[in-house]
């Protein structure tokens, strides 16, 4: 959407446009009509002189009827007739042959006339080249470059300025002709348009000038510039609506003026000497900045320079001599007129190419094209087209011409008619070099790195990936230095560059100018070393030793990765914005690729490092089960078994079966809080620690715990403990002696009957001093004890429903006679049931030992 800052310039544009086309379109129908239908049109009889008014230029049906130069004009056909548009308004839609009444006064009174209007005739061959490009092609070429870029940049001074440039000169290379032809109009109209075309010719010196000042860009002494304006420009300024209004006063009465055309006529000298001296600024101002830059703003200046000086120097010499011999332009030999006046066409055809196709304003860049194809395609047509036009008018004319015998004439005509076929052929050869030059390269090279940002999306590595880049982005532009730069320790270090033996030894810093304007940008930024930003003056030896003339950012969301570095092309050219469009797309994929690549080499790490772990956890694993009893003692009428099935690949469930030196059977089982290694570190103290106490001092359970307690205390964080139940099995008496450390109460099973074993104290190793009770139960032949941790009773189903010690129970009733290692695997069994596959977060622990 347009902004909506630049309607007030839009509407201005507008309104400026329709009243430049519409005069344009008017003056050019006229002269069209008139070139066509020279024969069927008349010309003007006389003329009126500036600014008595009185007769001049006057054709052979004047003279013969009486009329003079110097006799005032008083009427024609009745009408009264004191302008200088009388003349041309009165021949306005007669035929050859058609009267005039003309009233004039000479030296001897007021004489009457009767003028015979006779027809225009064909045009000369000059007249056909001067009216083809001074009149037609000339005008319509700059309304039509002036108004493109006006629209395209509304907000831009210097856009409005070359308007006004292109303007002005529109009407300079229309000069008498439309004249002429606005003074056979009538009315408002006549009065606007000589109101029009005199303000644009008058002001071309000063649009000259503030162009020199102002393109590309201000570089000049900014004290001659002011001066230059002052002295220069304010006159002219004021000078040329004055120049205006006193044309448009001598269309309507000459006479009655004629005093201040006078005094005008007297002072045209120095208007046309400030003129002269203000485009002359437009030279010196170019030439100064020609020699102050560099690179691609110095070839465009020179490339205006050059087109201009010679579009522009023939024409100040005939100026000169025209002044020097007091004579009218128009008398100058044909030979040096005519090439002098064809041109002109070279100025606005400059400004074109300087603009247009070297880019030294920026435009959009599918607008950009369509100029620039218009002008190169267009204007191969149109040239073509001309000039066989031209040669065959010559032709026909030199065929026609009776002082050439027969043979001569039709030599003349199959020279034209040779001359058209082989300038068809090479407009055509001509056009093929121009689409080949500035389109099917561009269509190639948007293949390219659309081709190159889809290929950089499946690499992963940060290697191959900037190599294919830094390559591509080389080969496809001519561009023999790219170097990329990424994020290194806080700096951006060259990793990868083409073009350079090594990457050079630069680092930006993250926190400075350059890095922060990429990073607030996110957007190619150009580097200018001749009117530098303020992060190119902070980094300039740095990005020197890059070359760099465009910095390309690598950018992931609000992350800045890194940035490309590209050179000049060996063409010198600049990178235009299509250029930039497609380069920016593949910096785009390239920084995706890159986090692609950081998170690829992450993840790889990370398996790695997680292959590692569980290798480790496996040797845990592998250590824990060691720890565990691989067999037991063989006691007199006790069978026994326990199993642990942890969570994950580690446990901090605990059991144990710890033979005395009296023969008694210690066994033990504990949940250990938490889970993975911290727990099984515990769990392997716990171990150690109850294997010294045991054999040590195997009746005093209770001491024992207290110990134990003490010694997991002091080596264990604040937040690790464990619930742990320990007895010791006599054979002899069959006496259980137990002392329970806040675990979950272990179960004799004697027929039906259920006997908890909850006798003991706290956990172990959650507070410092604790005491612990023991007990003693005496068991039966046939009696099963079960001991179990909280992973078997609180296995949970998907509805996270617990397996409970009542099921757990009535498991163990369903199936009393199974031996211990059975009833293990069937109470496993029976929770993973309840279960159903849904996952389980805790060690399942179990030990059974049976009277027998």
């Amino acid at each position: 959407m347009p902004d909506r800052r630049s309607t007030p310039q839009l509407v201005g544009l507008a309104i400026l446009a329709l009243i430049a086309l519409s005069f344009q379109v008017s003056v050019s129908w006229e002269m069209l009509d008139w070139q066509i239908h020279a024969a069927e049109r008349p010309r003007f009889p006389f003329m009126l002189s500036v600014p008595s008014g009185e007769l001049e230029y006057l054709e052979p049906e004047a003279t013969e009827v009486g009329l003079k130069k110097g006799f005032k004009l008083v009427s024609i056909d009745g009408r009264p007739a004191r302008g200088l548009g009388s003349p041309c308004e009165a021949v306005r839609g007669r035929k050859p042959g058609d009267v005039l009444s003309v009233l004039a006064e000479g030296p001897n009174g007021p004489m009457s006339a009767t003028v015979k209007l006779r027809p225009e005739g064909a045009m000369s061959t000059r007249a056909w080249v001067v009216t083809a490009f001074l009149k037609f092609l000339t005008p319509w070429f700059c309304l039509l470059l002036g108004f493109s870029i006006a629209f395209l940049r509304p907000r831009d001074p210097l856009a409005w300025l070359l308007l006004a440039l292109l303007l002005s000169f529109a009407s300079i290379s229309e000069g008498d002709a439309a004249g002429a032809v606005i003074l056979s109009w009538s009315g408002w109209t006549r009065r606007l348009a000589t109101l029009w075309l005199p303000f644009w010719t008058s002001t071309w010196g000063l649009w000259m000038m503030l162009f020199g000042q102002y393109f590309p860009d201000r570089q000049s002494s900014a004290l001659f510039d002011r001066i230059a304006r002052w002295v220069l420009g304010l006159p002219i300024l004021l000078m040329a609506p004055i120049t205006a209004a006193l044309s448009a006063m001598a269309a309507e009465d000459a006479t009655a003026w004629a005093g201040l055309q006078s005094a005008a006529r007297r002072f045209a000298w120095v208007f046309l000497v400030l003129s002269m001296v203000a485009i002359g600024t437009f030279f010196m101002n170019i030439s100064m900045k020609m020699f102050r830059s560099q690179g691609d703003a110095r070839r465009r200046l020179r490339l205006l320079y050059g087109g201009a000086s010679i579009a522009l120097t023939p024409l100040f010499l005939l100026v000169l001599w025209s002044l020097l011999r007091r004579t009218d332009l128009g008398n100058a030999p044909e030979w040096i007129l005519l090439p002098s006046l064809v041109a002109l066409f070279l100025f606005p055809l400059t400004l074109a190419y300087v603009i247009v196709v070297e880019k030294a304003m920026e435009l959009k860049v599918a607008l950009r094209q369509g100029i620039q194809y218009a002008l190169a395609t267009g204007g191969v047509r149109a040239l073509q087209v001309i000039l066989s036009a031209i040669v065959i008018v010559v032709a026909l004319r030199m065929a026609s011409d009776p002082t050439l015998r027969r043979p001569q004439q039709m030599q003349m005509l199959a020279l034209g008619f040779l001359f058209v076929m082989v300038m068809r052929r090479v407009a055509g050869k001509l056009r093929v070099w121009i689409d080949r030059r500035f389109f099917r390269e561009a269509v190639n090279l948007e293949r390219v790195l659309g081709d190159l940002s889809e290929q950089v999306r499946g690499i992963v590595e940060t290697g191959p990936l900037l190599e294919t880049v830094t390559g591509s982005i080389s080969t496809s532009l001519h561009v023999p230095r790219v170097t990329a730069l990424l994020a290194s320790n806080g700096d951006f270090a060259p990793v990868r560059s083409t073009g350079h033996a090594i990457p050079p030894p630069v680092k930006f810093s993250r926190s400075g100018a350059l890095a922060g304007e990429l990073q607030r940008t996110r957007h190619a930024l150009r580097v200018s070393q001749v009117n530098p930003e303020p992060w190119v003056e902070a980094e300039r030896e740095r990005l020197e030793k890059l070359s760099a003339e465009l910095l390309l950012p690598l950018t992931v969301k609000d992350r800045l990765l890194g940035f490309l570095s590209l050179g000049p092309k060996l063409s010198e050219e600049p990178y235009s914005a299509t250029d930039v469009r497609l380069l920016q797309s593949v910096a785009s994929q390239t920084g995706l690729a890159l986090e692609n690549s950081r998170l690829t080499e992450a993840v790889a790490s990370e398996v790695a490092q997680r292959e590692r772990l569980n290798r480790e956890l496996e040797i845990a694993r592998e250590v824990q089960e060691r720890l565990f009893p691989q067999s037991g003692p063989k006691i007199d009428g006790l069978d026994y078994a326990g199993g642990c099935r942890p969570a994950s690949s580690v446990g901090g469930d605990y059991y144990d079966f710890v033979p005395t030196c009296d023969g008694r059977l210690g066994i033990a089982i504990g949940d250990i809080s938490g889970k993975g290694i911290p727990a099984a570190l515990l769990m392997a103290s716990l171990q150690a620690s109850l294997r010294g106490l045991a054999i040590s001092n195997p009746p005093a359970l209770a001491a024992m715990m207290t110990n134990l307690n003490r010694l997991i205390y002091d080596t264990s964080p604040s937040n690790r403990y464990a619930t742990f139940f320990y007895s010791v099995f006599n054979p002899k008496n069959r006496e259980l002696m137990y002392v329970n450390g806040g675990h979950n109460p272990p179960m004799i099973f004697r027929g039906t009957e259920v006997i908890r074993l909850e006798q003991g104290g706290p956990v172990v190793g959650l507070f410092g001093p604790a005491q612990y009770d023991q007990a003693i139960v005496t068991l039966q032949s046939g009696d099963l004890v079960l001991m179990f941790t909280d992973g078997v009773s609180e296995a949970m189903n998907a509805a996270e429903d617990e397996f409970g010690e009542e099921q757990m129970i009535a498991a163990v009733l369903a199936k009393p006679e199974l031996t211990p290692t059975e009833m293990i695997a069937h109470l496993m069994r029976a929770a993973d049931e309840f279960a159903a596959g849904a996952p389980q977060h805790d060690d399942m622990t179990l030990v059974v030992v049976r009277v027998v």
